[in-house]
């Protein structure tokens, strides 16, 4: 049982700057691309799932619906997105990139695929397989456990979630 606690307690260590690493690379490749992280990651849920309402967005980035509208207008505003009537029912508006969206997120695409280029470049050749299978794992265990995927948030002791979890 000791040694079951240990792996948690590396394990929650590895994971912190893990997260940590992740989001500082992720948002210096947002930065570099003039918006926010949170408009990164929205305009990654949109590119690959166009068409997502306002609400829709909201879940796949378990954020709330007001902060999901603030980050469309943002990317409205700087021409990336455009709001579209559904024509099976006026009340819903659904997200959608511009030309000028998809060129923007093609680039972003690439700066972060360079990045993890570069990342793997620093692992010995016969340990990669070995990290993206344990990465695998740990991403299946985390949707097992409910913390990715269609829920809202993260789960806390007791049951409880959190209210507005970023996508990290």
């Amino acid at each position: 049982m000791e040694e079951l606690k240990a792996s948690a307690l590396r394990l929650r260590e590895l994971m912190r700057r893990l997260v940590r690493g992740i989001g500082l690379l992720e948002r210096g490749d947002a930065a570099c691309c003039g918006i926010t992280l949170s408009q990164c990651h929205a305009l990654g849920e949109i590119a690959a799932r166009e068409g997502l309402t306002p609400g829709e967005l909201a879940a796949r980035l378990a954020i709330d619906p007001g902060a999901a509208t603030r980050i469309a207008d943002a990317l409205v505003r700087n021409g990336l997105v455009r709001r579209e009537g559904d024509p099976s029912d006026r009340r819903v508006v659904r997200l959608v990139l511009t030309p000028e969206g998809r060129r923007f997120w093609s680039q972003v695409q690439e700066a972060m695929l360079e990045r993890s280029r570069a990342l793997l470049q620093r692992l010995p050749p016969d340990r990669r397989p070995l990290v993206l299978a344990a990465l695998a794992d740990l991403v299946e265990a985390l949707e097992q456990e409910g913390y990715l995927g269609s829920v809202q948030g993260g789960r806390c002791r007791g049951g409880a979630t959190t209210g507005s979890a970023g996508p990290l």
